[in-house]
């Protein structure tokens, strides 16, 4: 239906043929018209490419950062670190430090993406105001020259190759991300704020042609005779929608009632803007290109979540104290993991959007042909709800699920630093402890070099840590307390204070120190750099609170080593949010 909307013959593309000279204008009026950044029929040369070619740029430095890095660990493993951080150390740290720190607006408990991110938004943001402010006029100082508006049609081109980067940074098998080094859930901050910058540009796309039609007293005429307006105003409104409710206070609380709301209303804006942008020039290109990246983005995790769970892989759902579940999935040996990696989980019987993200635990228990994924989830609302009031008063609730996944981990290997941080809020244990599990198969293979671990957990109750006692007694006994140092914090009768300071009560049971109250993390990340003077390694998953000390006391070593006063010469972050 939408082909009795397009102009016809439907073309790929759209005639450049520009007629020559118009008589009703002056010599320098035509000349004006054909100029560079003013020509209507080279805009998306002009205005397209040139956001496309900005784009790229961006994702070819990081990926030329990733090769740097990946070629630095590399040189730097199983060798011994003396002397004073070099250059490339102090390079590589300033730009660690841009990655780690982090703001906060305490009066509305908000914080900030990492600096790093918050300076390539600005930069993004920047340059999409200066190629569209730029060149002059705004509007043709006589309408003969044309009735698209320079600023609009500059704006409108701009959308339309901004438009491929949002979509792909959406998506989890993720081009972008491949390429930067990083994992799908870090660049959902980039897929909202480029949705963010698309809308701008097309409300300026969209006010000059209303302010110039609403001028010469035509605007009736022109929406009752051409399709232009009502499609672009059928695309304006889902995309309105869908940057208006795409804000945390929204997203967050409503997830997954956002989540099919947010695939439906995708689906409008793009129907409604490809038959809007009418194949003029090259717009097309665009829509093809976002179509086969995130088309084959969507086939290979539909492909891979089948290969690994064929019709479905029996699956145990059974409840833990603090408000929590286990969830163990019989996988085949074919699905192979990292510590620390991510999966989704789809729960068969629940519906067929019911699914959830969860960190992977990397130890695996033999079976004949199969082993056993182990996957621990705090119960809020939604899926884990239902999921907790099914497994109430059972042992064992026997399910059926797709495994979709993995996804995410760390950039290097833990086993080359030498001294590990395991940090950890909560059910963010279920981030670290694979990680420190990973650690002990290294020192049974003899390929581990940090020669010290220290696994800091904090939990409200004891009762919130008992689904690792296990893990953590195997640790023990694996590395001893002379490499592995466990410390938690029980944080229930401190839950109203403000302060990070630690309690005077501890206790020493086993081989574990438990203390009541926070722990000082920046104090501890301190003193961990400046007793090593070789590769520090620090690993967080938990709270914003938590991950805001973490970011920030890390940055602060990170600066150290820039101004080539740290004692430490390497120190690598690695850090899990709750909540993407």
């Amino acid at each position: 239906m939408g082909l009795i909307w397009l102009t016809h013959p439907v073309l790929w593309h759209s005639s450049r043929e520009t007629g020559g000279p118009k008589e009703t204008l002056t010599d320098a009026e035509n000349k004006l018209i054909r100029s560079k950044w003013h020509d209507w029929y080279q805009a998306d040369w002009d205005y397209g490419q040139t956001t496309l070619a900005f784009f790229c740029t961006g994702i070819s430095m990081m990926l030329l950062f990733q090769i740097i890095s990946k070629f630095r660990a590399r040189s730097q493993r199983r060798t011994t670190s003396t002397g004073l951080p070099s250059g490339v150390d102090r390079i590589v740290a300033a730009c660690r430090y841009a990655a780690a720190r982090q703001f906060r607006v305490r009066k509305f408990d908000w914080y900030s993406p990492p600096l790093g991110v918050v300076v390539a938004l600005c930069g993004i943001l920047t340059f999409l105001m200066a190629l569209l402010l730029s060149a002059r006029p705004y509007y043709w100082p006589n309408d003969n020259m044309g009735h698209s508006p320079p600023i609009a049609n500059r704006a409108g081109w701009m959308s339309i190759a901004v438009m491929p980067f949002m979509i792909v940074f959406a998506t989890k098998v993720n081009w972008i991300g491949i390429l930067a080094g990083t994992s799908h859930e870090k660049l959902q901050t980039y897929h909202r704020w480029t949705a963010f910058f698309m809308w701008i540009t097309s409300l300026v796309h969209t006010f000059p042609y209303i302010i110039n039609w609403t001028r010469m007293g035509m605007m009736q005429e022109e929406y009752d005779t051409s399709s232009y307006y009502w499609t672009g105003i059928a695309a304006l409104l889902p995309q309105t929608y869908l940057v208006g409710l795409s804000w945390g206070i929204f997203r967050n609380r409503y997830y997954e009632i956002f989540k099919k709301l947010h695939f439906i209303a995708s689906g409008i804006f793009m129907a409604a803007l490809f038959i809007h942008v009418d194949f003029r020039l090259t717009s097309w290109d665009y829509f093809w290109a976002t179509l086969g990246l995130y088309s084959t983005s969507w086939l290979i995790r539909v492909l891979r979540t089948h290969y690994y769970s064929g019709l479905g892989l029996p699956a145990t759902v059974e409840t833990l104290p603090d408000n929590m579940l286990k969830v163990s999935v019989q996988i085949p040996n074919r699905l192979k993991w990292t510590p620390g990696q991510n999966v989704f989980i789809r729960f068969l019987g629940l519906g067929p959007h019911f699914s959830a993200p969860t960190r992977s635990r990397s130890h695996s228990i033999p079976t004949a042909d199969r082993h056993s994924l182990d996957l621990v989830l705090r119960v809020k609302g939604g899926i884990t709800r239902r999921l907790a009031n099914i497994a109430e008063g059972k042992t064992a609730k026997s399910m059926r699920v797709f495994v979709d996944g993995p996804y995410g981990g760390l950039a290097f290997s833990l086993r080359d630093f030498d001294a590990v941080y395991l940090i950890a809020g909560g059910s963010g244990a279920s981030f670290t402890m694979p990680l420190l599990l990973d650690l002990i198969q290294g020192y049974k293979a003899g390929t581990l070099v940090c020669k010290r671990i220290v696994y800091i957990v904090a939990v409200k109750t004891t009762e919130g840590m008992t689904w690792m006692d296990g893990d953590l007694a195997l640790a023990q006994q694996a590395l001893g307390d002379e490499i592995l140092d466990v410390q938690i914090y029980v944080t229930e009768e401190d839950a109203n204070s403000e302060s990070a300071l630690e309690s005077d009560v501890s206790e020493k049971e086993g081989a574990s120190t438990h203390r009541l109250g926070r722990p000082n993390l920046p104090l501890m990340i301190f003193e961990a750099c400046k007793v090593n003077n070789g590769g520090v390694a620090f690993a967080a998953c938990g709270p914003d609170s938590l991950l805001y000390d973490v970011r920030n006391a890390v940055a602060d070593r990170q600066l150290a080593i820039a101004d080539g006063f740290g004692r430490c010469k390497d120190v690598y972050l690695h850090t899990e949010s709750f909540g993407w």
